[in-house]
């Protein structure tokens, strides 16, 4: 488990899941930046479901989730608030639907459906592989663009992979296995959004390549948030927390978060185009002319 909290024990507590056969490091610059900002944050690894070993089942991830945030509420004079980013925001949205005293979700490239344009065409055929008994044998690797847009980020996270098996984009790898199961936890969250009645926050770039951004419109169409705010980004891809635009994945989250710890009074929301991208996919979705 990585704890990044140096401030005391007051301080707000927020619980960051990374993805997929990944690891805390995904969160080294916004947990960096919510520190500073007077947050505790506390992102664990599940085994089965953090990088390395063999894959658990998703019953088990969010078993496991659930009792690590229920340990932490024992101890919390101030409700906890969830985050993640990828698989790892899916696991934040099962917790939330689960335990009615989450106070936000900070919901990082969600992904319910595995629907980008970088998905490979094989990946429907999972079920198939696990009736083969490939579940453990299968290794799919990550490949380009590793979710980074910015070119010289993707070629340092290439030459990190080249050496060792895990950098701040994730694991080099991920099994049948892991796939097969985070497909289960995928429809299971989907199948529960309703449940999910915390303040809730969707940032999503409109060009990921895992999960297109009708992953965060679910969330926002089915979800039952007290207080919804859903931002896309127009210059990354997946990995939003590393990639171009990672300030702005950490001003936004800070804001969230100290809006609804009430250390800041809520303004009139103004949508703005920020860039090129932006507008087209708001085009498409008739929200500009």
């Amino acid at each position: 488990m990585n704890d990044y909290a140096h401030n005391d024990d007051n301080s707000p507590l927020i619980v960051l899941f990374h993805g997929l056969s990944s690891s805390p490091l995904e969160f080294n610059f916004l947990s960096s930046q919510l520190t500073a900002a007077g947050y505790r944050v506390n992102a664990p690894t599940i085994a089965g479901y953090s990088f390395g070993g063999k894959a658990s089942s998703w019953k088990f991830w969010l078993k496991e989730a659930i009792k690590h945030v229920q340990d932490l509420q024992k101890t919390e004079s101030k409700p906890i608030s969830l985050g993640g980013i990828s698989l790892g925001s899916t696991l934040a949205l099962a917790v939330a639907s689960e335990l009615n005293d989450i106070l936000g979700v900070v919901a990082l490239s969600t992904t319910l459906k595995y629907n980008g344009w970088a998905i490979p065409w094989y990946r429907s055929l999972i079920p198939f592989g696990m009736m083969l008994g490939l579940g453990d044998h299968f290794k799919y690797r990550e490949r380009d663009p590793f979710g980074i847009k910015n070119p010289q980020i993707r070629a340092y996270i290439k030459r990190v992979l080249s050496s060792q098996d895990i950098s701040a984009v994730g694991g080099l790898y991920m099994s049948l296995r892991h796939m097969h199961e985070g497909n289960k936890l995928c429809k299971y969250v989907t199948e529960n959004l309703s449940r999910v009645s915390s303040s809730v926050l969707t940032i999503h770039a409109i060009d990921d390549e895992i999960a297109n951004t009708f992953n965060a419109e679910l969330v926002g169409e089915k979800s039952n948030a007290s207080l919804l705010r859903q931002i896309y980004l127009g210059n990354s891809y997946h990995m939003i927390t590393v990639d171009n635009e990672r300030e702005t994945v950490a001003y936004e989250t800070q804001n969230f978060l100290d809006l609804i710890y009430g250390k800041i009074e809520p303004i009139p929301s103004e949508e703005k185009i920020l860039a090129p991208e932006l507008q087209r996919f708001l085009r498409n979705l008739n929200r500009i002319d």
